[in-house]
């Protein structure tokens, strides 16, 4: 009876760690990849947004990083959204 009670007993910690022990598993390996996308990228996201601000206005909708640079969205103050993509390595505006 004891080691049967301690079997369920180990079944259920075993059981209840599962979903924890895959979250952490994906929690780590978007870290990695969103710092693999950041060591591509010399500037940063914020520094994407400073740049279209200072040359179109508006206000920063979102900024969304990719391997090779930042797809930045503006709202005009004509209410017109602009799209624009920054690249990461040199900060050059396409768009």
């Amino acid at each position: 009876m004891r080691t049967s009670l301690f079997g369920i007993l180990l079944a259920c910690w075993v059981f209840s760690t599962q979903p924890v022990m895959a979250n952490f598993k994906q929690q780590v390996s978007s870290n990695s990849s969103k710092s693999a996308k950041q060591e591509r990228n010399k500037i940063s996201s914020s520094q994407a947004a400073s740049i279209v601000k200072s040359r179109y206005g508006g206000k920063i909708l979102k900024v969304q990083s990719s391997s090779s640079g930042y797809r930045v969205k503006v709202l005009k103050s004509d209410g017109r959204i602009l799209s624009v993509f920054v690249d990461g390595q040199t900060g050059r505006v396409k768009g």
